[in-house]
């Protein structure tokens, strides 16, 4: 994955008006929040093709109804068609809203939401 995704998916963010960082959070946090990851598959054919699955974990200590309008702000803009790009490297880049489901805690207060986006991205050397 280059960076022309992980801008796509920062700028998508602000865009949303959601607090997102990609790895870890450092700092205080304010709620809600996401952070990002990302898992490649393997590539499997010649025309420059990476897919990866981007994770956005959501957390919150207010209410789960937060973490469901944050998504539903995610899914509209990371629709179910994709957001695509062509990078300032020529890259392509397609990404576009997959599923969701609830992340135990373990902390009565704390709410988490894992959010999956798919990633397509054809490299040009």
């Amino acid at each position: 994955m280059t960076t022309d995704v992980l801008k796509l998916i920062s700028d998508g963010m602000e865009a949303c008006k959601l607090n997102y960082a990609f790895a870890e959070w450092k700092g205080k946090p304010v709620y809600p929040y996401f952070v990002g990851e990302y898992q490649e598959q393997p590539i499997v054919s010649e025309d420059g093709l990476q897919e990866a699955d981007f994770i956005l974990n959501g957390f919150t200590r207010g209410s789960w109804a937060e973490l469901e309008a944050a998504k539903k702000k995610i899914e509209n803009y990371f629709y179910r068609d994709g957001r695509t790009a062509i990078a300032p490297s020529g890259n392509a880049v397609a990404v576009c809203y997959n599923n969701s489901f609830v992340v135990p805690t373990g902390d009565a207060e704390l709410k988490r939401i894992e959010i999956h986006l798919a990633v397509k991205e054809w490299k040009v050397k």
